[in-house]
């Protein structure tokens, strides 16, 4: 009987992270949105709507490389607090 409550327990706990992991995706989507009418704003004033495709592909390539940079930044410090965080266990561990 102890295994089926841990059972049931165990498939609530699937479908309300299935749930809340939908519901932060929508949250999510809703400030992507944002975030476009925000940096269509910003091109729009770096690059007139009289402007050529040229100037429109030389801000897409542009902001393409920043957030490149940015997403290449927040890879690498995730990969170094993941590193300092092995390095904590195992100081732990041999205490």
């Amino acid at each position: 009987m102890s295994d089926d409550i841990e059972e049931k327990a165990k498939q609530y706990m699937s479908v309300r992270t299935v749930v809340l992991t939908s519901i932060i995706s929508a949250f999510g989507f809703v400030l992507a949105l944002f975030w476009n009418e925000a940096v269509k704003s910003a091109i729009e004033q770096v690059v007139p709507k009289g402007e050529t495709i040229t100037a429109k592909f030389m801000a897409a390539i542009i902001v393409t490389i920043v957030v490149v940079i940015i997403i290449f930044i927040i890879i690498k410090s995730q990969k170094i607090a993941e590193k300092s965080l092995t390095e904590l266990k195992k100081k732990n561990n041999k205490r």
